[in-house]
């Protein structure tokens, strides 16, 4: 499928006001100078939105500044430049909001398919101030509160699990030492097999390999570079669940907002004048584009850029890969599992499958469990009906509970790489690549493009605070190049 499908519309505040005629450059220039003072003030401006409605699409617009993309780092962005005075206008080719946060309630409750967690609640973490401005409700969850089994359905003691997170430590300060003595990159796995060769045959490795490094990093060992593939930060604090939805916020960042869904972009041209958009539904002018396509919707090709985006950017998409973690949520007709456990593993000879789960039932009052493929596993699963994989992950449930539990009454599946929207979850330092290159997917081009996204930001890459900070980062370049 192409990056693009029909026709909707969020609504501004008010309808018949016209939010898309032309502005001269220098009139835009003018009232941006003005809007930087604003800028500071988006959050208190942000309350006194109200809420979207939808509306059917126009053919096409125009507006100060354009916004592809109806993400975390597309809305943060819009958020920003509307509240500074500008006339935005945002193109998004789901069907929904959100991009890669995606909460699904087909199975009767939230069920957060795309992101799941604030990772690092603490701090200067954006997404808590945004989670409290949205009145989410917010669950924190407990790392420690686990089991993990084994092929045989026994539970490994606490003795035995601690040893071996202590030795998974101790291996990823081998792996890194290694590769720190290469003269040229090379991949975790072969890291790994050069300073212990036993490690993926260990079922406890295996398992924290993959439940925690492959998930993290989002890509599989085999991919990743063992020069940078932690070379990333982190915020403190427990992690936090979304549960009514991480849409919560999503919503709350897109209240009235000028947004057009399933408007497919094709073509993006621009020069010194201004940037054309192309979709599906028509055509779309401004003075200055921010663009959120996703790293892999970038790789793909499907949206062409008039003329080409300078080789630097495209050497540095290149080097850098999207990764590939599915989520596979289940509900049933009555609780089978410790209702008061927050997760549980499962050491799967088939590294990636099924390893690890959550359980819903802690801050939900649905019969839910989810699990991940994850690394290689992620890509896998994705070439599967949703009933061999029901199948497969009851076979790893029996083996833990026992065969007398029930069947799932409905299953939902992600498959994140063959979403044309996403082409994968999220962005992770492959081999061969370096940190500047998610920083080089974040510059303007021509101070008429600006770029966003998880992808752009080599801090924070692969989550929703990176998303989130680099959306803000790119409104605030937007508005300084254009005030100058």
């Amino acid at each position: 499928m192409p990056y693009w499908a029909g026709a909707k519309k969020f609504s501004p505040l008010h309808p018949t006001t016209s939010y898309f005629s032309p502005m001269h450059r220098r009139h835009f220039l003018k009232n941006t100078t003005l809007a930087t003072l604003a800028f500071w003030s988006a959050l208190a401006s942000c309350s006194q939105a109200r809420d979207p409605q939808i509306e059917t699409a126009v053919s096409g617009g125009e507006a100060d500044v354009i916004v592809v993309g109806a993400g975390m780092a597309g809305l943060t962005a819009a958020r920003q430049l509307q509240d500074a005075g500008l006339a935005v206008l945002v193109l998004e080719g789901r069907d929904r909001l959100g991009g890669r946060i995606w909460t699904d309630r087909s199975l009767g409750v939230p069920m957060d398919m795309g992101a799941s967690w604030i990772h690092g609640p603490d701090g200067n973490n954006p997404i808590t101030p945004l989670a409290r401005g949205a009145n989410a409700k917010l669950f924190v969850t407990d790392d420690d509160s686990v089991i993990l089994y084994d092929t045989e359905g026994n539970a490994i003691s606490d003795r035995d699990l601690v040893a071996s997170e202590e030795e998974y430590e101790e291996l990823l300060e081998r792996v890194a030492a290694y590769g720190e003595r290469q003269e040229r990159d090379l991949s975790v796995a072969a890291a790994i097999q050069r300073v212990d060769p036993t490690a993926l045959n260990n079922p406890l490795l295996r398992y924290h390999l993959t439940s925690f490094l492959e998930f993290d990093a989002g890509g599989p060992l085999e991919q990743l570079s063992a020069w940078y593939w932690d070379q990333d930060e982190a915020f403190p604090g427990k992690e936090v669940l979304f549960p009514d939805g991480y849409d919560a916020v999503i919503n709350y960042l897109a209240r009235d907002l000028p947004i057009y869904l399933e408007q497919g972009v094709e073509t993006i041209r621009y020069d010194q004048s201004g940037v054309t958009i192309t979709t599906n539904q028509g055509e779309f002018t401004a003075n200055a584009a921010v663009i959120t396509l996703p790293l892999g919707v970038l790789q793909a090709g499907t949206v062409e850029f008039d003329p080409g985006l300078p080789n630097g950017m495209r050497q540095a998409m290149g080097r850098l890969k999207m990764g590939m973690v599915n989520k596979v949520a289940l509900t049933y007709p009555r609780v089978f599992w410790d209702e008061s456990l927050q997760y549980w593993g499962y050491t799967d000879p088939d590294r990636g499958k099924y390893s690890y789960f959550l359980n819903a039932r802690t801050f939900s009052s649905a019969h839910g469990l989810m699990t991940f493929g994850l690394g290689n596993y992620g890509l896998k699963m994705e070439g599967q009906g949703d009933e061999v994989i029901a199948a497969d992950v009851q076979q790893t449930l029996k083996r833990i509970f026992g065969g007398n539990i029930p069947e799932p009454e409905q299953i939902l599946v992600s498959r994140w790489m063959a979403d044309p929207w996403a082409r994968g979850s999220y962005s992770y330092a492959a081999v061969g690549s370096r940190p500047a290159d998610f920083n080089a997917l974040g510059a303007s081009v021509g101070d008429v493009l600006f770029f966003a996204g998880e992808h752009t930001i080599a801090k924070y890459r692969g989550t929703v605070h990176g998303a989130y900070l680099s959306g803000e980062r790119a409104a605030k370049e937007l508005l300084k190049v254009w005030s100058d």
